[in-house]
């Protein structure tokens, strides 16, 4: 894609919440961007979302990457929906947005990854967190020395859209929605995690609803090549919301991440620094870029980045379903 290029002209694979209240809510309004192109197996929510932005809904995804002229296509899908609609982005040759989580298995995204490698298309995923103000500060408080331990928790309500609730279609809480918290700290403590171990409770959920059979709530212990251990707790069972965030331990300093600000404490007492932008719009502004420079390491997280992260959440599930130490190469 050229630099001097004036508009970008994206389709959408999905247009569910993440996509229209987040993406295409602030994609919108910028006046170097069209979203001209829009499919959903709910054809009546790819119409009315048509309606809304001026594009045109498809009825078949293939249709709309082969009849409208694309830069690149967001595919905001559910998790075990992820595949077939990234591997036909790709044999297009078009830039490639993708929602966490990137699959159910590893072998799907490694075949995506590897697809992406071979094309040479640019790709991002929707790690957010990111792109938060905040979390460049805990990088640059961070700067490379050693973290010990780092606490993470994503406690808070249930989603209630019926695929969540499903272990085979959603992955489950650790992988559905605690993978950004997995992301972050892999993205902050650096490393390679080489080992899982993960356990889950269940009984609370399961008896009040005879269509949920994912756990309840689940610890992660991830443990990476350079010693340092991370702890990642999760559950839905707190409807008003309990918690999202990490601690990071280090030598003289410890650092605490959430959605809202960044708390940071060390010898001469510590500070608050307040979160300062839409880390959403900062994602989609980074990916824009790349797509207009090709640049693929101007985006936050790319699909092999995240690849990364989907083989831990993949793991905790493994041990939860084993109870062993699952060892990752």
């Amino acid at each position: 894609m050229s630099p001097d290029q004036k508009n970008v002209r994206l389709g959408f694979i999905g247009v569910g919440h993440v996509a229209r209240s987040v993406h295409m809510a602030h994609l919108s309004g910028w006046d170097d961007v069209e979203l001209v192109g829009f499919y959903d197996p709910d054809q009546e929510a790819a119409r009315k979302t048509a309606a809304e932005h001026g594009g045109t809904a498809y009825e078949q995804p293939q249709r709309m990457l082969d009849e409208e002229q694309l830069d690149a296509v967001y595919v905001c899908v559910p998790p075990f929906a992820h595949g077939e609609h990234e591997m036909a982005v790709i044999e297009r040759k078009l830039g490639l947005f993708v929602e966490k989580p990137i699959a159910l298995t590893v072998e799907r995204s490694a075949e995506i990854k590897a697809a992406i490698e071979e094309s040479g298309v640019i790709s991002a995923v929707g790690y957010q967190w990111r792109g938060m103000s905040t979390t460049k500060h805990a990088r640059e408080f961070i700067n490379g020395k050693p973290v010990s331990a780092a606490y993470g928790s994503w406690i808070e309500g249930m989603p209630e859209v019926p695929w969540w609730r499903h272990q085979d279609e959603s992955g489950g809480q650790m992988h559905e929605q605690a993978t950004h918290i997995v992301d972050t700290a892999r993205y902050l403590i650096g490393g390679k995690v080489v080992g899982v171990y993960a356990q889950g409770a269940k009984g609370i959920w399961n008896r009040k609803r005879p269509d949920h059979d994912i756990h309840d709530n689940a610890i992660a212990l991830l443990t990476f090549d350079h010693g340092c251990i991370c702890t990642v707790g999760t559950g839905h069972t707190s409807r008003q919301g309990y918690r999202l965030g990490i601690d990071f331990i280090l030598e003289d300093i410890a650092i605490q991440l959430t959605l809202r600000d960044l708390h940071v404490t060390d010898p001469q007492g510590g500070q608050i620094i307040k979160l300062a932008n839409n880390p959403y719009e900062a994602e989609d502004a980074a990916f824009l870029a790349a797509l207009r420079t090709s640049d693929p390491e101007a985006v936050l997280c790319s699909y092999a980045d995240a690849f990364e992260t989907n083989r831990i959440t993949v793991a905790a599930n493994e041990s939860m379903q084993t109870g062993e130490v699952v060892q990752l190469g």
